[in-house]
């Protein structure tokens, strides 16, 4: 098990560029996703932006705009509660895997798209899901202008991303660019893709002058602290309560709310 934690370390990778090479990537991921041995830390910073955002995700009014939603791990859920829910995503074969978890008769439609070019009309929409996604986007001021274009007034939108400040410390221990990051599974081979951190307060100066406000804003994965693979996501809750130590989370959580006007 623990050469599957650490695969990376001295790892041979080929490199995919640009949005197609996160598209492809993830097309190649999709149907080891959710249970790849090599995903362990995904995993592991998916358990602890879930704590994170739980309390915010009850605060989503429909429709809810699921950015990136992968195989569906909160639109499902979303759609299971009975709110009408848009899954968006660039991978095809990431949105056939969260088909197949879909429920008929659930409020879920599934659109291939992503969140610089959102396919729908200004204005429906009341509120923003993208979890772990704004930092895969090739433009994310483009993504911040089209997430306004869309929401409605008052609309609530959640954000969370890789914390820009750990996630250098890590590349360069691992030997990687500043603009990429690693992924495997059984059946793919080590690969680097698009990835650039933000903080949440780089977060807020990009949605800010397109009308949003931050309203609260969480960390998760203080993994530069503790540096455990059985880290206990516990602690998250503890450690957000001394705010200077958000600079060392592995994730940034922005809840964000649009102006009226």
């Amino acid at each position: 098990m623990r050469e599957e934690l650490y695969w990376f370390r001295e790892a041979k990778y080929r490199t995919l560029k640009g949005k197609r090479g996160v598209q492809r990537c993830y097309n190649e991921m999709a149907s080891r996703y959710d249970s790849s041995r090599y995903l362990y830390w995904t995993r592991r910073m998916e358990e602890g932006e879930e704590k994170a955002i739980e309390g915010w995700l009850r605060m989503l009014r429909p429709p809810i705009l699921d950015v990136g939603s992968g195989t569906g791990r909160y639109a499902v859920r979303l759609a299971d509660e009975g709110r009408e829910t848009i899954a968006l995503d660039i991978s095809q074969g990431m949105m056939q895997q969260l088909k197949r978890r879909m429920k008929p008769s659930t409020p879920l439609y599934a659109v291939i798209g992503d969140g610089e070019n959102i396919p729908l009309r200004d204005g429906c929409i009341n509120s923003i899901l993208c979890t772990l996604t704004f930092d895969h986007l090739q433009n994310p001021e483009k993504a911040a202008e089209e997430f306004s274009r869309v929401l409605r007034p008052r609309g609530l939108c959640i954000i969370t991303t890789l914390n820009s400040h750990t996630l250098r410390e890590t590349q360069k221990l691992m030997g990687i660019p500043r603009d990429k990051v690693p992924f495997r599974t059984e059946d793919m081979p080590p690969t680097l893709i698009h990835e650039v951190g933000h903080s949440a307060k780089e977060v807020e100066e990009l949605l800010k002058p397109r009308g949003f406000k931050t309203i609260g804003v969480k960390g998760c994965c203080y993994w530069h602290i503790i540096p455990l693979p059985n880290y206990p996501l516990s602690l998250d809750k503890l450690l957000n309560t001394l705010k200077p130590l958000l600079k060392y989370a592995g994730i940034h959580a922005t809840l964000l709310s649009k102006s009226h006007q």
